[in-house]
């Protein structure tokens, strides 16, 4: 990534440091990381397909992340720790960048997004139990709001709209579709997409 992509996101995103609001009750915690790459002279963002073998989500495409485990100090070590688990990313390589608020799942998860950049040309080794395929596309694909379809249903007795979105015959819905929306709603409303 461009030096001065990076500057302009860290002066976006909440300071990783800066620790998520706490998890409302009856959710559980989890964090997620969204490492960012560049490409063919383009900024990418990195995402996964789950195999079938794995218990929940099974195919469906995401960031790598979980929940906050006891071994984990915080949040964004949970991020960190499921990249390398399920990419063998290691942490030395990814620059974490800041933070998104937090997104509620209605499965009950309270997910804490992280930005990361990582080194162009990362030679990723997915979790063959966990991971079907690693691949990237142009963030500034999801610049593109008429890309998004969205039903709404209603969680905690409030409306809540899931997103879904097509890339390259892949489908990307849920959390990950909503954690992609918000990113590039925050990269829109600041003028920054020509960064991208």
């Amino acid at each position: 990534m461009t030096v001065r992509a990076v500057e302009k996101l860290r002066d976006l995103l909440i300071p990783p440091e800066v620790p998520p609001p706490s998890t409302p009750e009856g959710m559980r915690q989890a964090s997620v990381l969204i490492p960012l790459m560049e490409k063919e002279g383009r900024v990418h963002v990195v995402l996964s397909r789950r195999t079938e073998k794995v218990p929940h989500h099974k195919g469906q495409v995401c960031f790598p992340g979980g929940s906050v485990e006891g071994r984990d100090s915080n949040a964004l070590e949970t991020a960190l720790r499921e990249a390398e688990e399920e990419f063998s990313l290691s942490r030395e390589d990814v620059t974490v960048l800041g933070r998104l608020d937090p997104v509620p799942t209605m499965t009950r998860f309270y997910i804490t997004p992280y930005v990361g950049s990582v080194p162009p040309s990362y030679e990723f080794r997915p979790d063959p139990f966990e991971v079907a395929e690693i691949f990237t596309a142009p963030l500034s694909y999801f610049f593109d709001f008429s890309r998004y379809r969205t039903t709404e249903t209603f969680f905690r007795g409030n409306p809540y709209p899931v997103y879904f979105i097509d890339y390259e015959g892949r489908l990307i819905w849920g959390a990950t579709a909503k954690i992609l929306r918000r990113f590039a709603e925050l990269l829109t409303s600041f003028g920054m997409t020509s960064s991208f």
